[in-house]
């Protein structure tokens, strides 16, 4: 027993089903036999009721006894009657296994060899060529201009979207070259649009040649246009192509710039260190000059912004330079003619003129006022005039008519008097030409005046001696 056990295993087991099935095949194909020559040798019409019974009985109950030598055992074989169909069954089974299978080797194989298109229409060219590499396909790529595909995009595919393509196959793509260069797109009035509506017509346009530049500007608001140029001053806005260099400049607003600048102390430093470094950081400096009786000429004495503050670029700032030591002006009214011609300190011209109003030896002006500061870096000149009343005609007689208008000048003219005269020539036994009479002299006169001077006019007169340097005549 314990040998039939150990003899027992699975092996030996499914040898032994498979022969039982084997037994039972034979068995059957028997027994089909046994009836077919049945059926020849007796025909339907002569077959026994008793006879059929037993048929029957054999078919639906027969039962063979069969010594099976396995192992020793006797087993019975009962034959089942739906053998035959569960048999064709079974062989339907595998043809449609078989089927399926092949059918999943050519599906899989087919997805082996074959790929889905994808739509790359609109997409960069780079993501196609990619797709296309990594999928063992070629790629054929054409470009052409577009207003509706950005540079570079897929316009259309040989291939529809979602479409099988074997691999190896060519697959052609047309991209964009974007926007024509060469077509004409007139300008409009960009002073007209807001911000929005000029960055939307550049987009819509294509326009990439013209840019939007945004400055600071302390006038014109954030976002308000400001100007338009174009590269080419000779295009015009209506002739305008994509390829021309345009700019429309929009405003940034006034700018504002961080507090960050700390200020340096500028006290008896130069003016020209104060101008360097409001250059470098950018600094509106306002120069205020004041004289200083202890501040060298050139160099700060104050500032409006204190030492170490920060202040900003832009930012307004006031020193106050030294003019050296001022001289005033002295109100000389206060001073006498001599008096005023001892000043120093600048240049000083001292005139006396005649006055119908001021009295002799006052002042009638001076040409700065009084306590005007003047500094060494001035060259000003100072006059003043002094009064000599009104004018005193003098007496010219015994004087030759050819020196009245150099006297008359020095006199009168050159002092602001408007003396004048007229001559008259009388006979008179004096020299010709000497002024014999006036019609007045010695007296005070208007600033205006004419005098009559009476000349002779004898001719007959002898020249009076001319006498040496020792008092006597000359022959």
């Amino acid at each position: 027993m314990s040998d039939f056990l150990s003899k027992f295993n699975k092996d030996n087991y499914d040898k032994l089903e498979n022969e039982q099935n084997s037994t039972r095949e034979n068995m059957e194909q028997k027994k089909e036999e046994k009836q077919e020559e049945a059926k020849v040798e007796t025909p339907s019409s002569t077959i026994s009721s008793s006879d059929s019974k037993t048929t029957d009985s054999t078919l639906s109950t027969n039962r063979v006894e069969r010594n099976v030598d396995n192992y020793g055992i006797d087993e019975d074989v009962e034959v089942d009657p739906d053998y035959k169909n569960k048999k064709r069954r079974k062989q339907m089974m595998i043809a449609a296994g078989s089927a399926i299978a092949l059918i999943l080797i050519f599906f899989i194989y087919y997805q082996l060899v074959h790929v889905k298109m994808e739509d790359f229409v609109d997409k960069p060219v780079s993501e196609a060529r990619t797709w296309v590499a990594e999928n063992g396909l070629e790629m054929e790529l054409t470009q052409e201009f577009s207003n509706e595909y950005g540079e570079n995009q897929i316009i259309s595919q040989s291939v529809p979207a979602k479409d099988k393509v074997r691999k190896g196959k060519t697959v052609q793509f047309v991209s964009s070259k974007g926007a024509d260069p060469d077509d004409i797109i007139p300008l409009p009035d960009f002073s007209l649009l807001n911000q929005g509506e000029i960055e939307n017509w550049i987009e819509e346009n294509h326009a990439k040649n013209l840019k939007v530049v945004y400055e600071f500007s302390d006038k014109i608001d954030n976002g308000e246009f400001i100007r338009m140029e174009i590269r080419d001053s000779n295009i015009k806005a209506e002739e305008y192509k994509r390829k021309d260099s345009a700019a429309v400049y929009l405003s940034k607003g006034k700018e504002v710039f961080e507090k960050n600048i700390a200020v340096p102390d500028f006290t008896n430093k130069t003016k020209d260190e104060v101008e360097q470094w409001a250059k470098t950081n950018m600094i509106e400096m306002e120069y205020e000059e004041e004289d200083s009786n202890t501040i060298e000429a050139n160099l700060i004495i104050s500032q409006s912004i204190k030492a170490d503050e920060k202040i900003a670029k832009m930012d307004q700032m006031k020193v106050k330079v030294s003019l050296g030591k001022a001289t005033i002006i002295p109100n000389f009214s206060e001073l006498t003619p001599d008096e005023a011609s001892e000043q120093s300190g600048f240049l000083l011209s001292v005139k006396q003129r005649f006055h119908a109003d001021v009295s002799y030896g006052k002042l009638i002006s001076q040409s700065i006022e009084a306590g005007t500061k003047l500094t060494n870096q001035e060259d000003t000149a100072v006059t003043v005039v002094y009064s000599l009343g009104r004018p005193y005609l003098r007496d010219y007689r015994g004087q030759l008519d050819g020196d009245l208008p150099r006297l008359f000048y020095e006199d009168y003219h050159s002092k602001g008097a408007n003396v004048n005269y007229i001559v008259k020539y009388v006979d008179s036994p004096e020299i010709k030409g000497t002024v014999v009479d006036m019609s007045a002299f010695n007296q005070f006169i208007a600033m205006t005046y004419t005098v009559e001077v009476h000349v002779s006019n004898n001719v007959y007169t002898s020249p009076a001696p001319v006498e040496n340097g020792e008092g006597k005549e000359l022959d």
